[in-house]
């Protein structure tokens, strides 16, 4: 546990590795990428408007680690914040790698392995519950399966080295299962990931880290990423320290300060997210991903869309009203918000968040080594970053400001000291 003084200790650091970080861009600025990962070629300003909102953010999550990764063009910005923390040190990826589990789907389809439109049920023969389900509503989020997750959160933080077996985080998903209109309704739920990755086992016969070295992490560049044993607690290699607040009912227990989370079972999301990767990799990932490297003709399934706001239905299930095409929409196995494609997510002591415009080729990964704050924190934050880029010429055109999302990132901050307690100490 990191006692109060420590963390205030530690958060001062944070302000100072950002006056720090503005006098490396000012050094480094036009320089090409070094051993370290690092790359500074963007706009001085906006690699110094990139530390400060850094800065900020991990103090508002209590994160006292953290790597950045902005592409625009031929320019880019990658770094890390923390002692020992640089633009290669490795992040568990968590529900932003989820897409390479589609991927290699799309990959399978490609060469007649599976189809789409196959019955799960097919190959999980001794899985109940799955009726009518097909590999693509896996991804689609259509399956009618609801989220595991329900009622884990507590333990996942709190007891990170706890073994989860497949089979029981799938039937704990299965047990609220089917939600309302499958087959229709968008549900974003992550035991669909993990049907997908222990059918795609059983229809192979390959383990899936094979799978996804051969067919997704090499094909995509991704040199330095892997899906881990899941008995393994730890990583090999320089990686974000994690930390997490303990947890009560959902939320982190602030006054028991930080805890230092070295070990953390990657079973707890499995297929779901378990992937370790870095943050030029997960690049590189989702360039490929939303160019169509993957599936061939089938490929033409990661763009395509529906909302995430699921429509009032008749008896029939025909929708009522008119869909919600200008809010958030749900692509094949990741969100569409604006431009930009991608996903957000969070294991005990790291959050992750890729974001890429396959238009203009605008990409933006971030990771943040204190999880409490949660998958929506570093979700706004990866917003921001494309919001400061976009606002100095580097990035699409957003239907959001820097200052919309530095403003939520504010509301979402946790176990802040309230100003006359800070005054009083």
């Amino acid at each position: 546990m990191i006692p109060r003084l420590a963390q205030r200790s530690r958060f001062a650091a944070i302000a100072l590795i950002a006056t720090a970080a503005l006098g490396l861009t000012a050094c480094t600025g036009g320089s090409a990428a070094s051993p370290s990962g690092d790359v500074a070629t963007l706009d001085q300003g906006l690699s110094a408007g990139i530390d400060e909102a850094i800065a900020t953010a991990m103090q508002q999550s209590g994160s006292t680690e953290a790597v950045v990764g902005v592409w625009s063009g031929e320019n880019a910005y990658v770094r890390g914040y923390g002692d020992g923390v640089d633009g290669k040190t490795l992040i568990r990826g968590a529900q932003a790698t989820q897409p390479v589990m589609c991927a290699l789907l799309l990959d399978l389809v490609e060469d007649g392995t599976v189809k789409l439109g196959r019955l799960v049920e097919k190959d999980l023969t001794r899985q109940s519950g799955l009726d009518e389900v097909t590999y693509g509503q896996l991804c689609e989020m259509t399956s009618g399966i609801a989220d595991y997750k329900a009622g884990l959160a507590d333990i996942f933080v709190n007891n990170p080295t706890r073994p989860w077996p497949e089979q029981e985080l799938i039937a704990q998903g299965l047990t609220d299962s089917p939600l309302p209109w499958p087959g229709l309704d968008v549900n974003v739920s992550d035991t669909n990931a993990l049907i997908l990755s222990r059918a795609l086992h059983v229809k192979t016969g390959d383990d899936i880290s094979e799978l996804l070295k051969s067919r997704v992490f090499e094909p995509a560049g991704m040199g330095s990423s892997y899906y881990p044993a899941l008995t393994s607690t730890t990583i090999g290699g320089d990686t974000l320290a994690g930390l997490a607040y303990p947890s009560n009912g959902g939320a982190p227990v602030c006054e028991a300060g930080a805890v230092e989370k070295p070990e953390v079972s990657p079973s707890m999301l499995g297929g779901a997210g378990g992937t370790v990767t870095t943050v030029t990799d997960l690049k590189n990932f989702y360039e490929h991903y939303l160019d169509g490297a993957f599936g061939g003709e089938a490929a033409q399934q990661v763009t395509q869309t529906a909302p995430l706001q699921n429509p009032e239905r008749d008896a029939e299930g025909t929708p009522t009203g008119e869909p919600d095409e200008a809010g958030p929409q749900w692509a094949f196995g990741m969100d569409k918000v604006g431009p930009l494609y991608g996903r957000s997510g969070a294991i005990t002591g790291t959050l992750t968040a890729a974001y890429h415009d396959p238009e203009s080729g605008f990409s933006v990964v971030v990771a943040l080594n204190n999880s409490s704050a949660g998958a929506g924190f570093v979700k706004t934050l990866a917003f921001e970053l494309a919001a400061l880029s976009s606002e100095a010429g580097a990035g699409p055109e957003l239907p959001w400001t820097a200052a919309d999302q530095a403003g939520l990132l504010a509301q979402a901050a946790i176990c802040q000291a309230a100003p006359e307690a800070e005054a009083a100490e």
